[in-house]
Parts: C-alpha cells; structure tokens; sequence
C-alpha cells in the first residue's frame, strides 16, 4: 500500500497536554495509489473553554467540546477502512466495536462521524488529580448516514505526576446509552 497524504492543521490551544482555551483543527486528504487505489477525507476539530477558575488562574474547570468525521471509497480495503470503539476513540464500547460487521467479524466503514463532550475540574488545589465527566457519540457506517447512532457516558480521572512529564494518566470509564445489536 503506498498512499500519499496532506493535513492542515490550525491550532490556537494554550497547552497541548491539558488545554482549557483555543482549538485545533486537522484537515486531510490522502490518496493511495498501487494495488489499492481510493482517496480519504479527515476533518477533526476541538473546542476549549474555561469557565470557571481561581484569580491566580488555577482550577480551571474545562468544557471541551469535539469531533471526527472521515470518508472513503467502496474500493478501500478493510485495513484502511473507519473503525471506533476503545479508549481513544468512543469509550463505552469494545476496542473496534462500532462500525459494520459481517459473520460477527468487524470490516469497518467507509463513513465515520463521531463526536465527545468533556467537563474537567481539579479534585486537588495542586491539579495533580482531575475529574472528567463526559460522553461520546456518533457512528460508523458503510455508506454516509447516521442508521445507526451510538451514544456513551462516562467518567474518568487525570492524574499528572510531576516526576513523570507533563502527560497525564487517564482512567475513563463509560456506559453504553445507545447501542447496535451485535
């Protein structure tokens, strides 16, 4: 597989690790060529805002609002198709657990448009644990369409460890609200 790929990307945050003001913005076209031969469309987008924190400017609380959308030919194959589900995609749900299947066995979509809504803020005065409350919703799908919407509620903690960088630790856990048989 050989594809050739651009992004634009605007970003305007006030932290990559832990934002609470700005957004980003990634737009993407890539196209393969070869023994495969489809183009693919990426647009992701996320929104902070702080409404809430100390007049030192500590203890922010955050709403983060953002979203995923992705498309691609009949022609992709099913290891370049969409799949969601897992920790990093839509919490509540198996790693690959949304999209279609077939025989019980995830192919993936070729249409993709998911989206989260975070509430964070400190448990701690020194923000080394913080609590996220949160959902995610969307769908993946053979043909562009919202047939079958999916939603998820969940909550989490982040906890930096100074010794440890600046990245913190994320444990969610989530719910299915709405969910697809199989």
């Amino acid at each position: 597989l050989s594809t050739i790929r651009t992004t634009l990307t605007h970003d305007t945050r006030d932290s990559a690790f832990l934002p609470g003001e700005g957004h980003k913005i990634d737009l993407s076209y890539e196209q393969a060529f070869g023994d495969f031969d489809y183009p693919r469309f990426e647009a992701e987008a996320r929104q902070y805002y702080t409404v809430r924190c100390r007049p030192d400017g500590g203890g922010r609380h955050i709403i983060a609002v953002g979203g995923q959308i992705g498309w691609t030919e009949d022609t992709t194959p099913i290891f370049e198709r969409f799949f969601a589900g897992g920790f990093q995609t839509f919490r509540g749900f198996e790693f690959r657990g949304l999209g279609p299947r077939q025989q019980g066995v995830a192919v993936g979509g070729n249409w993709m448009a998911i989206g989260s809504v975070e509430y964070m803020f400190p448990l701690m005065a020194n923000e080394t644990i913080q609590l996220v409350t949160f959902s995610d919703f969307g769908t993946v799908e053979p043909d562009t369409g919202f047939d079958a919407f999916r939603l998820s509620a969940g909550a989490g903690l982040r906890i930096t460890i100074p010794a440890m960088g600046p990245v913190p630790l994320a444990f969610d856990w989530a719910v299915p609200l709405i969910r697809e048989d199989g």
